[in-house]
């Protein structure tokens, strides 16, 4: 198995079974208690789906831990320069089988992710506490990237 990260300032919970009455616990231990908060949760499902799905264009992953979410200073991580200080980002760590799927390994593990990836629509305003200038998974302009990957390696799994 083969090992990778996306780092995200996009909200990318996963809520799961959303079909409940109010008030409820999601999965990811959000309360939803009125039409707004379900709204939210929806969203955030959405832009999950949506980065799995796109993840599936070229291979099947899968994962053992539902996307984290972290609040903190942003600047050990590799988002675009017109992200500063706190804010809240979404870790996900996932795999497949084949090497090589997405990217090529003697230069860039990531690199046709981080091209499939620029530009795919997102839901925005879920809890996110950046603002982007397009309502997408944005990777390749230094100054906006709000979405990055990185390859961990081999593992035994």
């Amino acid at each position: 198995m083969f090992e990778y990260k996306i780092h995200t300032l996009v909200d990318i919970t996963n809520n799961g079974n959303l079909k409940k009455a109010f008030p409820f616990k999601t999965q990811a231990g959000e309360l939803i208690h009125d039409k707004e908060s379900l709204s939210v949760a929806r969203n955030q499902n959405n832009n999950f789906t949506t980065l799995v799905q796109t993840l599936q264009l070229r291979s099947n992953i899968s994962w053992e831990v539902e996307p984290q979410k972290f609040n903190g200073a942003i600047a050990d991580y590799k988002f675009g320069s017109a992200y500063e200080g706190v804010h809240n980002s979404w870790h996900f760590q996932f795999f497949t089988e084949q090497s090589g799927v997405f990217g090529d390994p003697s230069n860039n593990h990531v690199g046709y992710i981080t091209e499939d990836f620029d530009l795919v629509p997102v839901l925005s305003f879920c809890k996110e506490t950046a603002t982007f200038p397009v309502n997408s998974f944005l990777t390749q302009d230094h100054r906006t990237i709000n979405t990055y990957f990185t390859f961990a390696g081999e593992t035994n799994k």
